[in-house]
């Protein structure tokens, strides 16, 4: 089949106001003589307790007030009191610091409320404010405890005993002065010192104010007690498997051959790489470790296989065809050590960062995989400090950061389920302690789940009835974990082939590639002098996979964002069909949250074919601003037989902050219209001055292309893909169809005019009709009407 070019997605000129339609969030209506006094006394009572508090190496403690609303109360009108806030919690809660300890505006508007109403006025003087007000009150050392500590058994701090001896990371909150972001840590550091503990390393960051200290029982009670602590809990642990064993020889292999001179860098950071092995001595540019004490060597043996498969893509496929030469060249920081566990003195955010800063900033890497998951930190309400750093760099460095969904506790899964595991398949991958594993929740990378490539039998399972496979081909992973992300994102974003398992009745075990060479996904092994291959399982090795075809991706598009690179390979991916066959009876988002859009075919991302043809753009849209692009539809693809399908795929970067329930800054989101005028679509999604015009212009429904998955689905995420399909004639709705482009802003719209994007259109015809030639020749008329 031909393979083109990609065409370019035109817009049209101009941008315009959007139309906003959320009204107004009215407040409760109060008693004056009720509730004036009520919130009054709370302020007090939190003045009282602040004003308690000792100070700490000659520092007063910070007054940090938590404030639980029911109505609306926009951040200026916090800023105008002095207060500003540090996180938006659950239940309309807000965490606000003081900078005005005295908290005097505040009190004076609670005050005037009480007052009588003024003359010619229905409601008490700044009714709108404080009757949004349900509960002002402090933080307590509950408050503080984080989720893995609670998991653990520490969910109150009498449970933390004099005797016993804790590491534990304390996330501060952190205000934008960084003068009182110092002064948070120094009263850590004093009451560590006042206790005998040690404050082992901290971390200030665009996205978080971190420390880990080292201490009894007793420091850790009393440190609950600060006010500048968010949390405390237990520092993040990878979920890296153990080793397994494989054997081929030199002489078993094809040619082997090393990477172009120009072929990009992928970065890997993992648990280091055994760079002098045959298959990646040519490959390897660079090997640090994060901290240098680690060293770079893959003594934990993870590290390896996932860079042979960043390197190589599917090293099965590759031997098998007698194609060895490594498409990309390999830098690698270590950051675990020789037991799969972070250093001890540092702090995981910080190691990231710095990972990645060197990886990019030395050797040029634009994509960076991360096989990493922290096992004690399931996605939650919000994103992990690390979740965030990993955010604010891909938007930064316009990087591509992949990210493993992380991999299931198997012994859960055969504790809840025994031998009835089988059938409970594909049921268990959807239990709510099997949510994919921080950082996978950073919304301006990629999260990868895992796709079974076989149903991992071998020949001689035949004379053995208990051993039982789990998938076919296709279906998810036995293994992977399940979105979605924080506020409904889709996570994971894509999937592949990592692997599965299969249950062995007589020892009831999950067997994976680490015990059972068919049922894992070859690759290379660390002590190469013993063994150059291996069979691994797991979403470790399903997302070296999507950075290869990022990389492929990359290499053939210099110039791309990183935006584009993720629109594109969302824009090419599938969910297999059996993987849609076997989730078809589940809740109707089950395909979503376990493999997202599904496996990136980068052939399809790569080229546009005579039937299928894929129009990009990269973009910038004010904020609260909208574009429309427009789409050429050939007569032949309006009338041929035959199902037809047009494909969107939205990606941006915006700012993120994770203490935040909204945690991206800006939102952005699509809509595909058919059968109105260009002057039709404008007026429909323009700020309409009512007082002028009369009564909003508005689409009829039926010229809203549905596509699947819908708004409510798909938007809550920086990476929106959605399929518009059908089968009768379209003729009735022209040869020109809009995609409109919005840019809501949010929390950092004060901070930013515009929002980078990229969008990306595929329009393909299941009928082998010269769709490319016909569509690039409208594409240049209306060009060169434009001149």
């Amino acid at each position: 089949m031909a393979k083109y070019e990609h065409l370019p997605l035109q817009r049209i000129e101009g941008e315009l106001e959007r139309r906003k339609h959320s009204a107004p969030v009215p407040s409760p209506k109060r008693i004056q003589g009720d509730h004036g006094p009520k919130v009054e006394g709370q302020i007090e009572a939190a003045l009282d307790f602040n004003k308690s508090l000792p100070s700490i190496a000659g520092y007063d403690p910070a007054f940090i007030l938590k404030v639980r609303t029911e109505g609306i109360v926009q951040e200026d009108t916090w800023k105008n009191l002095g207060l500003y806030i540090l996180a938006k919690e659950p239940e309309k809660t807000l965490v606000l610091f003081a900078n005005d300890k005295e908290l005097t505006e505040f009190r004076r508007k609670v005050s005037a409320y009480q007052d009588a109403i003024p003359e010619g006025q229905k409601n008490p003087q700044f009714a709108g404010f404080v009757e949004a007000i349900a509960e002002v009150g402090n933080l307590g050392p509950l408050d503080r405890i984080g989720p893995a500590l609670k998991d653990g058994g520490y969910d109150e701090p009498l449970k933390f005993l004099d005797a016993e001896e804790f590491v534990l990371d304390i996330e501060l909150w952190k205000p934008d002065d960084p003068g009182q972001a110092r002064i948070f840590v120094y009263r850590v550091e004093g009451k560590l010192k006042q206790r005998n503990g040690e404050l082992v390393s901290e971390y200030r960051g665009n996205a978080a104010l971190l420390v880990r200290v080292r201490g009894t029982g007793q420091v850790i009670r009393e440190l609950l007690e600060l006010p500048e602590v968010a949390k405390i809990d237990l520092p993040p642990k990878p979920d890296l498997p153990s080793v397994d064993f494989d054997a081929v020889t030199l002489d078993d292999l094809p040619e082997m051959e090393g990477p172009d001179f120009a072929a990009p860098v992928i970065g890997i950071i993992d648990s280091g790489v055994s760079s002098a092995h045959p298959l990646l001595i040519n490959s390897v540019v660079g090997t640090f470790g994060q901290p240098t004490t680690l060293g770079d060597d893959d003594e934990k043996g993870h590290g390896t296989p996932v860079s042979g498969i960043a390197v190589f893509g599917d090293v099965r496929e590759r031997i098998a065809s007698g194609n060895l030469k490594a498409q990309f060249r390999l830098a690698s920081a270590k950051v675990v050590n020789a037991k799969g566990e972070f250093d001890e003195r540092s702090l995981v955010p910080e190691q990231m960062e710095s990972a990645i800063r060197q990886l990019n900033e030395e050797y040029g890497c634009r994509v960076i995989n991360m096989s990493l998951g922290d096992i004690r930190h399931p996605v939650s309400q919000k994103p992990s400090a690390w979740a965030a750093v990993l955010d604010d760099l891909a938007r930064e460095l316009d990087i591509l950061i992949v990210i493993s969904a992380g991999n299931a506790d198997r012994l859960a899964i055969l504790r809840k389920y025994g031998d009835g595991v089988v059938d409970a398949f594909p049921d268990f991958l959807l239990d709510e302690d099997n949510r994919v594993l921080e950082p996978a929740s950073a919304v301006n990378a990629l999260t990868v789940g895992s796709i079974a490539h076989t149903n991992g039998l071998n020949e001689e399972d035949g004379d053995f009835v208990g051993i039982r496979p789990i998938t076919v081909d296709g279906q998810p992973s036995p293994f992977t974990r399940t979105g979605p992300g924080v506020e409904k994102t889709i996570k994971p974003d894509l999937s592949d082939y990592g692997g599965t398992a299969v249950f062995d009745g007589t020892v009831q075990k999950l067997l994976d590639g680490q015990a059972r060479p068919t049922a894992g996904v070859l690759t290379l092994h660390h002590r190469y002098t013993e063994r150059l291959l291996t069979s691994r399982s797991g979403t470790s090795f399903a997302s070296p996979l999507v950075s290869y075809k990022a990389g492929m991706l990359f290499e053939n598009f210099p110039e791309a964002s990183a935006n584009l690179i993720r629109s594109l390979l969302a824009l090419s991916a599938e969910v297999p069909k059996s993987a849609s066959n076997c989730l078809g009876n589940l809740k109707k988002d089950a395909p979503y949250r376990l493999l997202g859009y599904g496996v990136a075919n980068v052939e399809y991302a790569l080229a546009s074919d005579d039937n299928r043809v894929i129009l990009f753009g990269e973009d910038e849209l004010g904020v609260d601003k909208f574009a429309v692009y427009e789409i050429p539809i050939p007569e032949l693809y309006q009338t041929e037989k035959g199902n037809r399908h047009i494909r969107v795929s939205l990606a941006y970067d915006p700012p993120v902050r994770h203490t935040r329930l909204d945690y991206a800054g800006i939102s952005m989101n699509f809509r595909l219209l058919r059968g109105v005028s260009q002057q039709e679509v404008f007026d429909n999604f323009r700020k309409w001055e009512k007082d002028k015009e009369g009564a909003p212009y508005k689409v009829a429904k039926r010229f809203e292309c549905e596509t699947r998955p819908g708004p409510k689905m798909r938007e809550h995420g920086t990476l929106q893909c959605a399929t518009f399909s059908a089968s009768r004639t379209l003729k009735k709705y022209g040869d020109r169809y809009f995609l409109v482009v919005r840019c809501q802003g949010g929390w950092a719209a004060p901070q930013i005019d515009s929002q980078r994007f990229a969008v990306s259109v595929e329009v393909r015809h299941e009928a082998e009709i010269e769709l490319y030639a016909q569509l690039q020749q409208q594409i240049r008329l209306r060009a060169e009407v434009k001149v």
